[in-house]
């Protein structure tokens, strides 16, 4: 494995290098041997304290629900609108929504209370 043009001295010295470096990536894996036991041990505590403080699980949800709501309240506050263009608005927005469906859905509507009305009078006509 090792090149022809090597001297055995230097080829001595390029082995005690390359053993050197498998040793100390042996140290670095022994000393990691341990990690997940450590993990797991973390772990365990945090289960205990959980299981000794039941009410974090129920503080921890709400804060963060309530700091979201805040949150978003403060990103999408709502322009003031003088009440002039705010009635001008409404009358907008109802223009608007009187479309065909809008029509449709009303007219169904009364439509079927007809027709359940009348099936409950049909019976007292010959």
């Amino acid at each position: 494995m090792s090149d022809l043009d090597l001297t055995p001295t230097q080829e001595r010295t390029h082995l005690i290098a390359q053993i050197a470096r498998q040793r100390g990536e042996l140290a670095e894996a022994y000393l990691n041997l341990a990690k997940p036991l450590e993990y797991t041990e973390k772990g365990m505590r945090g289960f205990a304290f959980l299981r000794s403080n039941p009410w974090v699980l129920t503080i921890v949800p709400a804060a963060l629900s309530i700091t979201s709501t805040v949150i978003g309240l403060i990103r999408n506050k709502p322009a003031k609108v003088s009440p002039r263009r705010r009635k001008e608005l409404e009358r907008d927005a109802e223009r608007e929504g009187k479309g065909f469906a809008h029509h449709a859905a009303k007219w169904g509507g009364r439509g079927w209370r007809l027709f359940k009305f009348y099936r409950g009078v049909r019976k007292f006509f010959p």
